[in-house]
């Protein structure tokens, strides 16, 4: 799938440095890795943040430098395709992270962005994943062109969770699980799978759905015990 995206191997790496101040082991040595092991959530995990995993989806580190151009590196650096550039979408001199997926009827694989450890040249590292994702929401111009590139959601746990209890999900994509993310990034970050009971299906996240839900079964159960009382 990456073969879409990637289109020249950089080899020499400094002329890609040159153009955007960023640490080298940000840029070709970022791997995500997902945990094998599911995880529980729990009221102290409520905060997390956490995303929606598509199927065969892999992730990889985009660097936009100076002068516009784009770079992709997953196992090594290339230039994007002319399909990928990021140029006018967001701001130069920065540093992505994302997920590429297919999706059920598109023509070529999405680009998901989801986190950013550089944005116009101003450093990231300080603020937590949430707060990360919302500056580069901000940020982010989507071209009605380029509809295969678009913000991929982020938020917290609990929000996802409850959906996911609704079977109240709706995606374009076919699911594989969620993800519970790392609130600092580092060259090697270990995502925890989250497992819902039911299958994800069908309406992205949001929570005055939930809200909305609860307040009608509160209704229904009063309304019941007062006609019960009679």
């Amino acid at each position: 799938m990456l073969h879409h995206i990637h289109d020249v191997k950089i080899d020499i790496m400094s002329d890609v440095f040159g153009h955007v101040h960023t640490d080298q082991i940000y840029v070709s040595q970022h791997s995500f890795v997902i945990k094998a092991e599911e995880v529980e959530h729990t009221r102290f995990d409520m905060q997390a943040p956490a995303t929606i995993l598509p199927k065969h989806a892999r992730f990889v580190c985009l660097v936009l430098d100076r002068k516009g151009n784009t770079f992709i590196s997953s196992d090594m650096l290339y230039t994007a395709k002319m399909q990928y550039s990021l140029r006018n979408i967001v701001p130069n001199d920065s540093v992505f992270h994302a997920v590429v997926f297919e999706v059920r009827n598109g023509c070529r694989p999405v680009l998901g962005l989801f986190d950013a450890s550089r944005l116009d040249g101003h450093c990231l590292l300080k603020y937590n994943c949430i707060d990360r994702h919302s500056i580069l929401h901000k940020a982010f111009k989507p071209q009605k062109i380029y509809e295969h590139i678009r913000m991929h959601w982020v938020g917290h746990e609990r929000v996802l969770v409850n959906q996911m209890k609704f079977n109240n999900v709706a995606t374009d994509f076919d699911v594989q699980c969620a993800l519970r993310l790392s609130n600092e990034l580092s060259p090697c970050m270990t995502y925890s799978k989250i497992m819902p009971l039911q299958p994800i299906s069908n309406v992205v996240p949001r929570l005055n759905d939930t809200k909305m839900k609860e307040i009608f079964r509160t209704k229904r159960a009063k309304t019941h015990a007062s006609t019960s009382n009679s």
